[in-house]
């Protein structure tokens, strides 16, 4: 055992020297930055982004750099390079790995009962398989929802697992996804069933430690952190100092992370390079799994999972503050991104997808035609940008191939993205220019109502 664990610690040293090394800053396109640097500044103006930092891979290279606005803002502090930030649930792509080294090794079996691996688990979960965990669709009822209600965590996760005996499953099996921390709960507990170990060194000895991730860890947001920003939401418009919650240990397999942008890129190219499995194997796991009506899911593995202007896109959000997403090409998985977008809070509740693609626009436009497409839109109508709004459909209604219910999704997604990102009010031209094109559309109608009523509540 001694003599495998060296094997793979000494792989992962190798592949981190790649790492390091590829940290350099190749040749940058002057304009390019600049115009990333004023996307930042633009999104902190659209969305009342506190503080943000950002880095941006090409090919396992840095292509950008950058960072804006505050860490404290009752105290002015500037965000710079040293800052960490809370990264949530981002944790939960570290449990998938963990997983994924005993799935390829035989141990673990993703079609197995979770049963198998905690047998004092309710019967009624005989059917749920680790896959469906994964998935989120095991339809396990909700545990951190109650724990909010009741301001109470109980003490262990087996503790949690038997609370839940009595509650009704929140729907049938594979049926949909529905994100559900219970579920990375229960796979922490498999692992520390398997390994002997607890989480919490598992994710030491397996990820932090051979990456050297200095500033990644996991602590309670009531812990004092050196270089930690504080933390903000928004109220209506009006930022707040974030709820402090004070995390137990055993939430750690999908919250109270935090990091920096050096780190999480670090961990993903890892993973992409081989660190933790092999490629092959990270190819095979890597993909939705199917729902009982037989469409592909939202997660692969765990990972969030899309397909978007010809790159898969993998990764996961946290706190919806940050966002860790890798982007290869559909047919040259050699052409890719890494980009980690980390903040400390806004005003409203931008979605990450909204600050990613509005980068990922910038990077290159014509690769990412769809994300141009939904920051020029969002643009348009913040701008009272008529005149230009004709032109973008058109674009979209190309790009889409005509698809009338794609392309009502689209500008439906990007006026729901505007309300929660940057208030009702911002949202109300998007949806009523989604109802000129599509008259008949009930989903367009019940947005621009309830939206309505939000302004006059």
């Amino acid at each position: 055992m001694k003599f495998l664990c060296s094997i793979f610690y000494s792989t992962v040293l190798l592949i981190v020297t790649h790492l390091n090394a590829a940290y350099a800053l190749a040749e940058p396109d002057l304009s390019v930055q600049v115009s990333l640097d004023q996307q930042l500044t633009k999104n902190s103006e659209r969305y009342g982004v506190v503080g943000q930092s950002v880095l941006i891979l090409k090919n396992h290279q840095t292509l950008y750099r950058g960072q804006h606005g505050f860490a404290n803002l009752e105290l002015g502090v500037a965000i710079s390079k040293q800052h960490l930030f809370p990264s949530y649930s981002v944790t939960k792509l570290f449990t998938s790995v963990l997983i994924m080294q005993h799935v390829e090794s035989g141990s673990i079996a993703l079609t197995s009962s979770i049963r198998r691996y905690l047998p004092y688990l309710p019967e009624k979960w005989q059917a749920v398989t680790v896959e469906h965990l994964l998935s989120h669709t095991s339809g396990i009822p909700r545990y951190f929802d109650m724990a909010m209600e009741k301001r109470q965590f109980l003490p262990s996760k087996k503790a949690v697992f038997l609370s839940l005996i009595d509650e009704a499953e929140h729907f049938e099996i594979g049926t949909k996804n529905s994100y559900n921390n219970t579920n990375f709960l229960l796979l922490a507990a498999i692992l520390e069933a398997k390994t002997g170990k607890s989480y919490q060194q598992l994710v030491a000895e397996i990820i932090i430690e051979p990456l050297g991730l200095k500033n990644t860890g996991h602590a309670s947001a009531k812990n004092i952190i050196k270089n930690m920003v504080t933390s903000y939401r928004g109220d209506k418009g009006t930022i707040k100092k974030n709820t402090n919650i004070d995390w137990p240990v055993y939430t750690f397999s999908h919250s109270a992370q935090y990091s920096t942008p050096e780190d999480l890129t670090k961990f993903m190219t890892a993973l992409v390079k081989g660190a933790f499995v092999k490629p092959k194997t990270l190819k095979q796991l890597w993909q939705p799994m199917k729902l009982s009506d037989g469409k592909d899911g939202r997660y692969a593995f765990g990972f969030e999972y899309s397909l978007e202007d010809g790159y898969y896109q993998v990764g996961h959000d946290g706190g919806n503050q940050v966002k860790l997403r890798h982007y290869f090409n559909a047919e040259d998985s050699a052409d890719n991104y890494t980009l980690a977008y980390v903040t400390n809070g806004n005003n409203y509740g931008i979605w990450t997808d909204v600050l990613a693609d509005s980068l990922m626009s910038i990077v290159d436009p014509q690769a990412f035609a769809l994300a141009s497409l939904k920051e020029q839109f969002i643009s348009a109508i913040l701008a009272n940008d008529k005149s230009s709004l004709t032109a973008i459909y058109n674009a979209v209604s190309s790009k889409l191939e005509g698809d009338k219910s794609l392309i009502e999704r689209f500008f439906l997604y990007r006026a729901y993205a505007l309300r929660y990102g940057s208030g009702a009010k911002s949202s109300i031209a998007a949806f009523e220019f989604l109802i000129d094109k599509f008259p008949n559309s009930a989903a367009a109608s019940q947005g621009l109502a309830a939206t309505r009523a939000i302004i006059e509540n």
